[in-house]
């Protein structure tokens, strides 16, 4: 046991700052949406825009967190990012005016979300376990999915008790917490000596998105990011609209949530078995079937086809963000993994922030959620054809460095 410990802290570490990043900047503020609104008078659409804009805002922070880790490793950027993140959530707690509101907690989430999410923490332990990048993103990826059952609760308990802005300033200070033993312990170093060519950011970026391997297992990533977020966002209503009571539609969408955890406890042997790409087409062809089966759910028979969407999509969403990350590093390589997983982050947000409220929009125009889940299948469909004309593109990249090092040592 202490032999696990002293290898697997770091990993372990970075899992508990992912709990507490994705608990407050994500979750927390779903929760405290309508205390907010009835406490201030505040529109429901502004609290939200305050969500919205701190998701996009996210995507910059993490081109440039990124970039930061590849330089100068990890732990500048992340106490950067904690600090910043935490007093500006805390300002956000005693704002009077909405737009002060809006500003400080978009900031205060953007500075998290782009030092804290997956695509920073992962290219840590990437750095950290070489050798053992599957094992190490389990550990982490399978503490963060306690996230969302840990925060629904825990700010639901503290804003009936204290009110929102008491709430979201224990919250804050409960990030706090479970962050800063990671940031300040924790130190991936930056990208090996002689790997990072020392070019400005903008060039760097030219230079690797000519690559097709590397825009196309973005555009992956985007796709699938966008069929995630609305198939998440509008489980619960799909379910309602299948006949489902609220109760038992917001049961499912819980158990989707738990059942992710089964999924990362799988990513070892999963990818020993078919490859990080073979396990990554496999986990979208089962997100296609979630999205599928709530749509059965619509013509009848609604709990069974709940029951095969929450275990579907709590599966495949559950491996899909370790498995994004192991693609980042097989993909994007070592010289600019944080960069490059901060671009694929921002790519991923604007395609996660326009998704949902373009599903929104569909229901509203037809009444119905036939066209909405019938087109986030679709979506996901075509992520899996960009994964796979993304390996078409790896295969041509490998068969022409190998015979530029054959021609390079003929005689």
């Amino acid at each position: 046991m202490a032999v696990r410990l002293q290898t697997w802290w770091p990993a372990i570490l970075l899992g508990l700052a992912t709990i507490g990043s994705y608990g407050v900047a994500t979750y927390s503020i779903g929760v405290l949406l309508a205390p907010i609104a009835a406490d201030t008078g505040w529109s429901t659409g502004t609290v939200s825009a305050a969500y919205a804009i701190g998701v996009l805002a996210s995507g910059g922070v993490s081109v440039f967190a990124g970039r930061a880790l590849d330089r100068i490793g990890s732990r500048p950027v992340f106490l950067a990012t904690v600090v910043a993140g935490s007093v500006l959530l805390f300002v956000a707690a005693s704002a009077q005016h909405p737009l002060a509101f809006v500003a400080a907690w978009a900031a205060g989430s953007a500075a998290i979300g782009g030092g804290w999410y997956y695509q920073a923490t992962m290219p840590a332990a990437a750095r950290l376990y070489p050798t053992r990048r599957a094992a190490a993103f389990s550990v982490l990826t399978l503490l963060g999915a306690l996230a969302s059952p840990l925060f629904f609760p825990f700010a639901a308990l503290l804003a009936d008790a204290l009110g929102w802005r008491d709430a979201l300033r224990v919250l804050v200070l409960t990030m706090a917490v479970l962050i800063l033993p990671a940031a300040l312990l924790v130190h991936a170093p930056p990208a090996p000596p002689g790997a990072h060519r020392e070019i400005g950011l903008a060039a760097g970026l030219r230079d690797a998105l000519a690559r097709p391997a590397v825009w196309r297992a973005m555009l992956a990533v985007a796709l699938t990011a966008a069929a995630t977020n609305a198939l998440i966002l509008h489980q619960v209503p799909a379910m309602e609209a299948a006949g489902l009571s609220l109760a038992a539609a917001s049961g499912y969408g819980g158990a989707r949530g738990m059942l992710q955890i089964p999924g990362r406890l799988v990513l070892h042997p999963i990818t020993a078995r078919l490859g990080v790409p073979g396990a990554t087409a496999m986990s979208y062809v089962v997100l296609v079937a979630s999205a599928l089966a709530l749509l059965a759910a619509l013509a009848g028979s609604a709990n069974v086809f709940a029951v095969l969407f929450a275990v579907t999509a709590g599966f495949s969403v559950g491996l899909l963000s370790p498995l994004h990350g192991l693609l980042a590093v097989e993909v994007y390589g070592e010289a600019q993994l944080g960069t490059l997983s901060g671009v694929q982050q921002l790519m991923a947000a604007i395609a996660g922030a326009a998704a949902p409220w373009l599903a929104g929009l569909a229901v509203d125009l037809t009444g119905s959620y036939a066209v909405t889940l019938g087109g986030i299948a679709v979506v996901q469909v075509l992520a899996l054809a960009a994964l796979a004309w993304q390996r078409k593109a790896s295969r041509l990249a490998s068969v022409a460095l190998a015979d530029a090092e054959a021609a390079v040592t003929r005689p």
